[in-house]
């Protein structure tokens, strides 16, 4: 039987030191900034969560799994590295969730966030976004803006539990009949 012994947040490190009746282990948990090398993983990440997210909602097997493609995208991220900038990724060891803010004049874009779909409901997303607010609060954001899919509800749940706000905006999804809804956060 394991025994939490202690835990420590700091801006982008817990650190979590377990005690075992045969080991006694230290698990670092780090946000971090992506890097080339985490390329692989970030695709297969975005992919599957994609493909979870969305399928129910689209409804479109073509698209989910003929034309996204962990291999595709990882190339695109090859190609464009600049992409990487903004990101950051949960990494316990294993890079479980990704999130990037997309930089403007005065706002952040919340764009490309996922949690690894077997790794749902540990409170990595909320870290994730918890750590890019701080983020923006450093980089003096007046707000961080995100667009969701109107059916996408655990989402938009999952924003506005953590303090987002939907803003009256809507857009169509190019080439579908869903709306997108933004929603912001005021720093």
């Amino acid at each position: 039987m394991n025994n939490l012994l202690y835990s420590r947040p700091f801006l982008s490190i817990i650190t979590i030191c377990i005690k075992s009746k045969r080991k006694d282990y230290t698990i670092i948990i780090m946000i971090r900034k992506a890097n080339k090398q985490d390329i692989p993983r970030i695709a297969e990440i975005i992919v599957f969560g994609k493909r979870t997210a969305y399928r129910t909602i689209f409804q479109n097997d073509i698209e989910s799994f003929n034309h996204l493609q962990v291999v595709d995208l990882a190339n695109h991220y090859m190609r464009n590295p600049k992409r990487l900038e903004t990101m950051f990724v949960y990494d316990d060891g294993i890079i479980k969730g990704v999130i990037n803010g997309l930089l403007f004049e005065n706002r952040m874009e919340l764009y490309d966030f996922y949690v690894e779909p077997f790794f749902k409901g540990q409170g990595i997303g909320r870290q994730l976004i918890q750590y890019l607010i701080q983020q923006a609060k450093r980089q003096n954001m007046n707000f961080i803006f995100l667009w969701v899919i109107a059916e996408n509800t655990t989402a938009r749940k999952f924003y506005e539990k953590n303090g987002f706000c939907e803003t009256g905006e809507t857009a169509m999804i190019e080439g579908t009949n869903k709306l997108d809804v933004c929603y912001k956060l005021m720093i």
